[in-house]
């Protein structure tokens, strides 16, 4: 049995915030206390004067996937790297349910391409058809330990949306076996309305996509997504909110989970008029700086429960200057950044620091039923965990990414990095660098 101890850290997400030591028996945590004596053929590292968190959980990531006429510009390989590199060692990605497909085949097809993940692997599956079919294998799949199914109140031009009468039909089935409905939570009549006015294609501007997705598009489908927890007792747990008018309603539904992400917490409708405003296009579309306020303190008061990436990246070539906003692919990179960025930030902000612990990692350890194998610096737990300097916070930091793409939305900002990155045991960053790691495993709920 190999083991790992490191040295005299202050641990965040522990039973207490103090310095400790950690010891590491082969993937797992074995103990943490303020002194521990290395058994025989221990490797040790000395973290004084670094802090200790635990390896993030990406609750949001969408590798590879089908967007417009292309797709997402990392691969499970290349996009799992760059989260390693950045702290996070867990990804939870979608399912694609291509035409025809059983749920079981579209979570298989998925799951053979996770294969080439060196981040652990979670598949929330997708259901944008509605069909007795596929309502027969939500129990199956809940069995089999995936317990996350995720739908959508709009993009019905892309054949993937279901109304809420089906929603609601979907959520009771998850109830009863008690999974979790995750929803993209934008109301499509609204922004069918809101769209009408650029329908002749004089206006092209990326502004012009958030005109089209107007906030009450959250508001709406919030508010009846809402009714649907309370009539079906389905836990619904909203990806990606962006309003501080759909925070607010959430607060009304008790079985409501909150998601927003990093880009609607440090950029807002503004960037649409830089030069690559382009860039910016992601649905929810960017929104106004007081929704973004409104965002951080819905994170003080609890009403936030995750924050994911919704890592969905571009390069400069796939978003060419001059595409009308209707064509342009949707979304951002972020899971290298999610971390690093966000702790700068609370940093700045005097935030407590175990609160960004209970969103990065306990919380969506135990929304998804991960909290078995993830979420905390515990014995028994994976050990997942990276080290860092807090003196380290850079602005210019961008050539150090591990990434395969040519822009990132967060090179304005400061951001502290890991050093040292350790995944199930294994030191899969050091000294800032990403070694060879090995495959990640693929991860199934309690």
């Amino acid at each position: 049995m190999s083991s790992l101890l490191i040295k005299n850290g202050l641990i965040f997400g522990s039973q207490s915030q103090e310095i400790q030591d950690v010891l590491i028996k082969d993937s797992l945590f074995a103990e943490i206390s303020p002194v521990i004596e290395p058994p025989e053929n221990t490797t040790i590292l000395d973290a004084s004067g670094r802090w200790i968190f635990p390896g993030v959980i990406d609750p949001h990531t969408h590798m590879g996937i089908p967007i417009k006429s292309g797709y997402s510009a990392d691969t499970f390989a290349s996009g799992s790297r760059s989260a390693l590199h950045g702290g996070v060692t867990t990804i939870l990605d979608f399912s694609v349910l291509e035409a025809g497909q059983s749920l079981a085949e579209s979570l298989n097809t998925r799951i053979k391409l996770a294969g080439e993940s060196v981040c652990d692997v979670g598949i929330h599956v997708n259901i944008t058809r509605f069909e007795p079919e596929i309502l027969a294998e939500i129990p199956e799949l809940i069995a089999r330990g995936f317990n996350s199914f995720k739908v959508f109140t709009t993009y019905a031009e892309a054949n993937m949306m279901l109304t809420y009468e089906q929603i609601e039909a979907v959520a009771t089935i998850i109830a009863q076996h008690r999974g979790v409905l995750m929803v993209h939570s934008e109301d499509n009549d609204v922004i069918t309305r809101a769209s009408e006015p650029f329908a002749d294609g004089k206006e092209i501007h990326p502004r012009y996509h958030g005109l089209s997705r107007p906030a009450k598009a959250e508001l709406v489908a919030v508010s009846k997504l809402g009714e649907i927890s309370d009539r079906t007792n389905c836990t619904i747990y909203i990806v990606h909110l962006n309003t501080a008018a759909g925070l607010a309603k959430t607060t009304e539904y008790p079985l409501l989970k909150v998601e927003t992400c990093p880009h609607y917490l440090l950029l807002s409708d503004k960037m649409y008029e830089r030069k690559d405003g382009q860039m910016f296009v992601s649905s929810p579309p960017l929104r106004s700086q007081a929704d973004c306020e409104a965002l951080w303190l819905g994170l003080q008061n609890g009403q936030i429960h995750t924050i994911g990436s919704d890592h969905c990246p571009f390069c400069l070539t796939d978003k060419p200057m001059g595409t009308p906003f209707q064509d342009i692919p949707n979304g951002m990179g972020g899971v290298e950044t999610l971390f690093p960025t966000l702790l700068a930030q609370f940093m700045e902000r005097h935030l407590d620091l175990e609160l960004l612990v209970r969103l990065t990692s306990r919380n969506p350890a135990e929304i998804f039923a991960l909290d078995h194998l993830k979420g905390a610096i515990k014995p028994g737990l994976h050990a997942d965990l990276m080290i860092i300097d807090p003196r380290s916070i850079a602005d210019n930091w961008e050539s150090r990414l591990d990434t395969s793409l040519d822009w990132n939305a967060y090179t304005d900002f400061p951001a502290l990095f890991p050093e040292t990155v350790i995944r199930r045991g294994e030191i899969v960053v050091e000294r800032g660098s990403l070694n060879s790691p090995l495959p990640g495993i693929l991860l199934k709920s309690k």
